[in-house]
């Protein structure tokens, strides 16, 4: 699996979109985009990169939730390369449901869709095992201090998380994280552990 970062413009509130391909960039590697952003910023950068000969540059998009600042390229991406485009909850040009636990091909491997519910009721997480990657969306998970106010959704995602070997995670919004990642999850969690418990007493 190959990760590339996608620039991001300066000019308009976006997120952090992820090009995934296979290694080999094989006619089987299914090219896909993790959320595009506001708009059709990275429509250049992506023409301008190797994505396979004889293959669409991209064949599938996943949401990690319906905001504007992560969607509003899809429809640019779709008139372009026609790919079909996967998300939680149904959105303008959506036209595949996918679920919590369901695996995913991309590039030359598999996502996990793993429900984080928090900042948003359709937010997920997708988990790379081959390269212990973790995609996290607008997820929460690097919380350094005690008090706040979670739900018990976003505690349960956390500890399907914890769960996973992770070296790496790349975020919606911050740098991505290549120290530390498993470590950052586990104290969130037990900071997160003890709020939720405090609110049901």
């Amino acid at each position: 699996m190959n990760i590339i970062p996608l620039k991001k413009s300066d000019k308009v509130y976006s997120c952090n979109s992820y090009l995934i391909l296979g290694d080999w960039n094989r006619i089987g590697d299914l090219n896909t985009v993790i959320d595009p952003g506001t708009d059709d910023f990275i429509l250049a950068e992506i023409e301008r990169l190797s994505t396979g000969f004889g293959k669409v540059a991209v064949e599938q998009v996943i949401l990690t939730h319906n905001h504007f600042d992560h969607v509003g390229g899809v429809i640019a991406l779709k008139e372009r390369y026609g790919g079909r485009v996967l998300a939680f909850t149904d959105g303008p040009g959506v036209d595949e449901l996918i679920k919590d636990g369901q695996f995913i091909k991309t590039g030359d491997d598999f996502l996990e869709v793993i429900r984080t519910p928090g900042h948003s009721s359709d937010s997920i997480c997708l988990y790379a095992s081959q390269v212990q990657a973790l995609f996290s969306g607008d997820t929460q998970l690097r919380i350094m201090m005690p008090g706040g106010d979670y739900t018990q959704g976003y505690l349960e995602g956390l500890e399907k998380l914890a769960g996973r070997k992770i070296q790496s995670i790349y975020s919606g919004h911050d740098a991505p994280i290549t120290k530390n990642a498993q470590a950052t999850i586990f104290e969130t969690l037990a900071i997160v552990t003890g709020s939720v418990t405090k609110a049901e007493t």
